[in-house]
C-alpha cells in the first residue's frame, strides 16, 4: 500500500485527487484548514475509515506542517507521493494593474509557491524511506512564461515560482532518487475555475492519477499538462 500525503483535499482537485486514488492501493492523508468544516471529505473519511486520514494542516504555518508531519510518522515511517495542491487565486489586490497591493501579491506567491517548497522539505526523510517516493506540484498553465498575456499577476507569478521550486528540487542533490514533477489540471471546474470551465473535476482527476501512476525517474524536472503532453516552463 503507498502512503500519499495530498493538501488542500477537502475541495476542488485535491478532493477529486484523493477519491480518485482510493481506486489504488492507497493510504491517503488528506490536509485541508479546517476539517471540521470539511463536510464532503469527512464523509469520504468515515466510508473509507482505514485508508483516509483527515489531518489539519496550514500550509502558511509552519508550526501546523510540523504537527501534520508528525502525525504521518505515527501512522507510517514512508511516505510514497506528496502532492502540493493546496492554492489560492487572490482577490483583485493581486489581479488587476491599478489595484495590485504588495500585501496580496506575497500572500498568493507565499501560499502557492513557498508553502509547498516548505512542506516537501519537511516530508523529505519520509520520502527518502520510499521505494518509490514522488513529489507532484499541481500548478497551472498560467505559470507558463510563454502564456503571459496579461491580468491574474500574484496567481501567475506564483505558479511560475512554483514550477522554478519544482525545478530547482529535481536536481537538487538532497532530493535524489525522488521524482519531482508539475502538472497542469487543466480548466476544471472548481470554485477557483468556474462552471464555465472546460473539465469536470472527474476528468481532470482521472486524467492526473493515471499520469501520477506512470511517472517513472526519468521524468523528474518536467512539466506536464494532465493528459500527459509536457508544458513549456
Amino acid at each position: 500500500m503507498q502512503n500519499i500525503l495530498i493538501t488542500g483535499a477537502n475541495r476542488g482537485i485535491g478532493f477529486e485527487l484523493t477519491r480518485q486514488l482510493l481506486k489504488d492501493d492507497s493510504h491517503i492523508f488528506a490536509t485541508c484548514r479546517e476539517p471540521e468544516r470539511a463536510d464532503a471529505l469527512s464523509e469520504l473519511a468515515r466510508k473509507f475509515d482505514d485508508r483516509v486520514t483527515v489531518l489539519q494542516l496550514d500550509v502558511n504555518d509552519e508550526a501546523s506542517i510540523g504537527a501534520a508531519v508528525k502525525a504521518v510518522t505515527t501512522k507510517t515511517d514512508a511516505l510514497d507521493l506528496l502532492i502540493n495542491n493546496a492554492g489560492i487565486g487572490g482577490d483583485e489586490g493581486g489581479r488587476i494593474m491599478g489595484q495590485l497591493t504588495a500585501a496580496e501579491v506575497s500572500h498568493v506567491i507565499t501560499t502557492n509557491a513557498v508553502a509547498p517548497l516548505i512542506l516537501t522539505q519537511a516530508c523529505c526523510s519520509l520520502l527518502k524511506q520510499s521505494d518509490n517516493p514522488r513529489v507532484v506540484m499541481i500548478s497551472s498553465g498560467l505559470g507558463s512564461l510563454q502564456r503571459a498575456d496579461g491580468r491574474s499577476y500574484a496567481y501567475r507569478m506564483s505558479k511560475a515560482a512554483m514550477n522554478m521550486a519544482a525545478r530547482v528540487l529535481a536536481f537538487d542533490s538532497v532530493m535524489t532518487g525522488i521524482t519531482t514533477v508539475t502538472m497542469n489540471p487543466g480548466w476544471v471546474q472548481t470554485d477557483m475555475g468556474g462552471p464555465n470551465a472546460a473539465l469536470k473535476p472527474e476528468e481532470s482527476g482521472d486524467a492526473l492519477r493515471a499520469l501520477i501512476n506512470r511517472l517513472t525517474p526519468a521524468d523528474n524536472g518536467n512539466f506536464f499538462q494532465y493528459d500527459g503532453s509536457e508544458l513549456p516552463w
